[in-house]
């Protein structure tokens, strides 16, 4: 391609996969997209990034070269407050149609969203509706993180009658991330990936640097398109804003869900969080985001291969 100057074979930088890169609208990721659950089953839960630590496990994966071998890998930190059942959102041909509140709910919940608590009747919604899902409002002041909640929807799986059932149930209640996410399961994380601003068309796709005398400009592409197209093709990498984008990473498993944090806190505490109060759930890997930004866990909608918990000792 035009921009690479040394070889012919060389491969495009940065993938065409994610175009438009654009700027997400919000600091989370909502996943719509709920997979196929089990009945009376929640989707998933949420929490807000910590940090990471190493963690020690003895490999259960018959086809990895490790098997019964212990294995270090790094994991990451995600403290997850309960979180609150604030209303039932019902849904027809995929449209909303209405919503029931819930009474008695925090005042901070008014810093996000206004309602009214008893706006609508759920037995006449569900009468008129096809589907429901749980809107569910986080907790950060449990933390002492912030005061200003993220609301965002949760799928219910089984018939309508059982969605309903589990929905009035829980209506004002509040969620435990133990009984929703298990040990040695896997699941999908959606986040919103670190904002690094303007940046080069270095930085931001990685072409090749010019050679010192080459040229009067060393960190741009080598050629912008074709004069007879008399228009850059959105393909050239060019400069721009970088980061701050929504992200969804896949089967990531659960090394295990903390209920004592001081399992995993350190000494001198996590750099621009502190250390756990909560339940946590530690990852095997990264997943994308800052410090304190909220993660959307999901219950793995891929085939994934079934793991058994393993038991695991942190290197702190």
């Amino acid at each position: 391609m035009g921009h690479q100057i040394t070889k012919k074979s060389t491969p495009r930088r940065g993938s065409l996969q994610y175009y438009p890169i654009t700027r997400s609208n919000r600091a989370f990721n909502n996943l719509t997209n709920f997979g196929a659950l089990d009945s009376k089953e929640l989707s998933g839960f949420a929490g807000y990034k910590v940090g990471m630590l190493q963690a020690s496990y003895i490999d259960g994966d018959k086809n990895s070269p490790m098997f019964k071998n212990e294995v270090v890998t790094n994991a990451t930190v995600i403290e997850c407050p309960p979180l609150v059942v604030s209303a039932i959102r019902f849904y027809k041909n995929k449209n909303t149609i209405g919503e029931s509140w819930a009474a008695g709910l925090n005042k901070n919940i008014s810093r996000t969203v206004k309602y009214k608590e008893t706006n609508s009747i759920p037995d006449e919604l569900k009468a008129k509706s096809d589907d429901l899902r749980l809107l569910v409002s986080t907790q950060p002041w449990m933390i002492g993180l912030k005061k200003k909640p993220e609301l965002f929807e949760l799928g219910v799986g089984g018939t309508m009658d059982d969605k309903y059932s589990v929905a009035k149930d829980a209506l004002g209640k509040e969620l435990d991330v133990s009984s929703i996410i298990r040990d040695g399961s896997f699941v999908d994380v959606g986040g919103i990936t670190k904002g690094k601003g303007f940046t080069g068309s270095v930085k931001r796709f990685g072409v090749k640097i010019f050679p010192a005398h080459a040229s009067k400009s060393r960190r741009k592409a080598g050629n912008l398109g074709a004069e007879s197209m008399a228009k850059v093709q959105f393909t050239v990498p060019q400069h721009g804003r970088l980061g701050f984008n929504s992200r969804v990473e896949y089967n990531k498993f659960v090394l295990k869900v903390v209920k004592t944090p001081e399992d995993i806190n350190i000494k001198k505490g996590y750099t621009r969080y502190g250390n756990v109060s909560k339940t946590a759930v530690v990852l095997k890997g990264s997943v994308p985001g800052s410090t304190g930004r909220l993660i959307i866990i999901r219950k793995a909608i891929r085939q994934v291969k079934k793991l058994e918990p393993v038991k695991v000792n942190f290197i702190r």
